[in-house]
């Protein structure tokens, strides 16, 4: 701590120059950066000026160091200047920042140029009253300032040295996460691939591992399987790897050496137990880069991991705390859906599993959570279970922190930032933070929005319980997210909203802070209409007519549902779509009912012509195949479902005692595969029927996809069965000659039967 004392030594020089640094209509500084800044640097003194000027109405200027002015001036990151000073004299690990003063120079940066965008951040949230509740200049909270005084000397040293939110997508957002206090975290990810690569292979096919008792091509593909880690040579490969790493990459603080994402490894991997319906792996792995961090991994000598590590991934099969020690130079990221948190067991078995990594013996251990927002239909957001995943991480020494996020801001945005202020410091009040942000980014409308957040929170969490201890990802990119909440959850948002909308409307004059805090409930507003549009798609395709007349009526209601949602969608993504990624709900897999309501609607009498006219309108469906199926018999073709890829339950199949030829998987999860490309006829029609009998789990969901090979590149289609099955019809577009079709289930499927038809179509 003598460094930070120091520091504020320094800065009781500030009152020598009692000058505000902006006043009269002027800035009194300048802004004063690198003569060859970093990205990060460069980025850090242009949001300062931008935000200095959106606050005061003027623009300080900025001037490289060699040509700085006499006159007092804020310096950017690591300038000649902020190094005589020593300015960061611990560097430490992960991310880092201050701003301390020196007679009349004020200056801001970190130990990493992403440290010194947090500095700028944490300077205009201090000095200049900006509360970064979104993203963008709109997006933020602040009044007009006509004077803005000497800063105070502030250290930026948090709790979790490590934090990191992936999957913004553009400068924009990254900016925001920034100026409230991500950074970014060393690497660690899947990796398996890249160190095993086809070349590894050629030299040393022992690597290549063996999957039911087939040797598989090591593909360098992140989704293929994982290679056989016992191999004779394999830790020699991995030390190769490591070091080949390091010199493209000195900067590097880890090599990533996760496993692959997929649920194979080598038939002659041990398991030593199962956890949360899936078998361990985890000493396997433990055991293998133990092998690689006793060897010369590291090319610059640090081979205790001083100063750099091997980046892993307790993901999967490799979740639970080995039993081995592990070598401290392996920093492990420990994979959970902690929305999980939301059931007190899974809490839990979580807290524990983490404070048993920590224990390892490994020197740095992350959580690695799943924040995802634009995925979801609703709203995905849970204060309580974020909060106290957090605080938990806190205690039980977990250093890093990286969440994947792909924000619906409209939505997103109070997680994200409530996640930067507890990853700083997990022992403030999450109630009293989220009544200030709640206040900043709504105005009066902010008792409404919190009702409305706790409504959410309490949605999430009686879902998370039904989850249990081995929930993961419910209802990821899965249209019967809209079942979270009920109808009655449904109606109390919509009425908070419209109490908000009132009180906003009801003020005679409005200031630009109110319209800004105005702009954002519009935004919400607009968001929960597409909820709303995806609701009543989902009940569409979800009805369940009894006669051919309301067969035919829900065909009708079905279409102009879609083309509902579509529209909405695209209106949604033209108005708010610039800072984060465009919602694809129209796109997601979901029921298509259609065949069996237009087979329903024909068999029953319904005027066939009507029929037509349904069919040639649908242009978001398949209707026209539906009709032109109609005018000709179907070819039956076999179709074989003979290469099975499970996340294992303890028994993975079993005989249906309802009918001896049905085949039951009971797994968490599951694909079954055709096990040769299909050749098709460009134009072709194609209708894969699946027949299931329902199972007892009532989440249990079972998806139908085909995958398109040829000259034209990425056909893709799937369908949502229902409880008895579905029909995926496929128009095979010009240049595909080849289909793979995949059975994809959750819970467990008893898979009665399966019927491949093809019509010859037009060319």
């Amino acid at each position: 701590m003598r460094w930070i004392f120091c520091l504020w030594l320094i800065s009781t020089n500030c009152f020598l120059y009692a000058a505000n640094l902006f006043e009269h209509g002027k800035w009194q500084v300048a802004i004063v950066q690198p003569d060859y800044p970093e990205p990060d640097e460069w980025y850090a003194a242009q949001t300062l000026a931008q935000w200095c000027e959106a606050v005061t109405g003027q623009r300080p200027q900025i001037f490289p160091e060699s040509r700085a002015p006499q006159a007092a001036a804020i310096y950017i990151g690591q300038t000649v200047e902020f190094k005589k000073l020593n300015g960061i004299a611990s560097p430490g690990e992960g991310d880092q920042a201050v701003c301390f003063l020196s007679g009349n120079k004020i200056f801001l940066g970190g130990n990493q140029p992403v440290g010194t965008r947090i500095a700028v951040g944490r300077f205009c949230e201090r000095e200049l009253g900006v509360c970064f509740t979104f993203p963008g200049v709109q997006g933020a909270d602040w009044t007009p300032l006509s004077q803005v005084g000497w800063p105070r000397a502030d250290v930026f040293k948090p709790k979790f040295p490590w934090r990191e939110i992936a999957g913004l997508s553009n400068e924009i957002s990254q900016e925001w996460a920034y100026s409230i206090g991500y950074g970014r975290a060393p690497q660690f990810s899947h990796a398996m691939h890249i160190a095993f690569g086809k070349q590894v292979e050629k030299e040393d096919p022992t690597c290549a591992p063996l999957i039911y008792g087939v040797r598989q091509p090591l593909t360098g593909s992140a989704y293929g399987a994982n290679p056989n880690l016992l191999a004779p040579r394999a830790p020699e490969w991995g030390a190769r790897y490591a070091r080949d790493w390091y010199h493209n990459h000195p900067q590097d603080f880890s090599v990533p050496f996760g496993v692959n994402d997929t649920l194979q490894f080598d038939d002659r991997a041990p398991s030593s137990g199962w956890y949360r319906d899936r078998p361990v792996r985890t000493d396997y792995l433990i055991r293998y880069l133990n092998q690689v961090a006793a060897s010369f991994w590291q090319p610059g000598g640090d081979l205790k991991g001083e100063y750099h590590a091997i980046g892993t991934l307790a993901y999967l099969q490799t979740l639970q705390a080995p039993q081995v020690r592990v070598h401290p130079a392996i920093f492990p990221w420990v994979c959970a859906d902690r929305m999980g948190y939301g059931d007190e067991a899974f809490a839990q078995m979580e807290a524990k599993n983490l404070k048993a990594w920590v224990n390892s013996g490994a020197k740095r251990v992350g959580a690695y959570d799943y924040w995802y927002g634009v995925e979801y239909m609703v709203p995905r957001v849970n204060f309580k279970a974020q909060s106290q995943a957090i605080q938990q991480a806190a205690q039980a020494g977990v250093v890093g922190w990286y969440a994947e996020v792909s924000p619906l801001w409209a939505f997103d945005a109070p997680k994200l930032w409530l996640g930067a202020k507890l990853l700083e410091n997990p022992e403030q009040s999450p109630e009293r933070l989220l009544t200030d942000w709640f206040k900043a980014a709504y105005g009066v409308g902010a008792p409404q929005l919190t009702e409305i957040y706790k409504i959410c929170g309490a949605a999430w969490e009686r879902d998370a319980q039904k989850g249990g201890t081995s929930q993961w990802l419910r209802h990821y990119k899965a249209e019967r997210s809209i079942t979270v909440f009920t109808e009655a959850e449904f109606a109390a948002i919509t009425q908070n909203l419209k109490q908000a909308v009132a009180l906003f409307e009801s003020q005679p004059t409005r200031s630009a802070r109110v319209n800004r805090q105005y702009q954002r409930l519009q935004q919400w507003c607009d968001a929960w209409n597409l909820v709303q549009k995806m609701q009543a798609t989902f009940k569409a395709r979800t009805a369940t007519p009894l006669t051919a007349v309301k067969a035919e009526a829900a065909l009708h209601q079905l279409v102009l549902a879609e083309v509902d949602l579509a529209a909405t969608e695209q209106r949604f993504n033209v108005k708010w779509g610039a800072y984060g990624r465009p919602v694809k709900w129209a796109e997601q897999i979901g029921r298509d009912p259609r065949p069996e309501w237009y087979a329903k609607a024909l068999a029953g009498g319904v005027d066939e012509a009507r029929l037509a006219r349904w069919a040639a309108e649908d242009t978001v469906g398949i209707g026209v195949w539906l009709a032109a199926m109609a005018k000709q018999p179907g070819v039956l073709r076999d179709i074989n479902f003979n290469i099975v890829e499970l996340s294992p339950a303890r028994t993975n199949r079993v005989y249906s005692q309802d009918d001896p030829l049905a085949m039951h998987y009971v797994a968490p999860a599951g694909i079954l595969m055709t096990d040769v490309p299909l050749k098709v006829t460009p134009g072709s029609y194609q209708a894969l029927q699946v027949k299931l009998q329902p199972t007892s789990d009532p989440e249990a969901q079972v998806f139908v996809e085909v995958y398109g090979k040829g000259s034209r590149p990425n056909f893709y289609h799937a369908i949502r069965c229902g409880v008895k099955g579905g029909t995926l019809v496929v128009h095979v577009p010009p240049g595909i000659t080849e289909l793979n079709y995949k059975i994809r289930f959750e819970k467990a499927v008893i898979l009665e039967a399966t019927t491949l038809t093809e019509w010859e179509g037009s060319r």
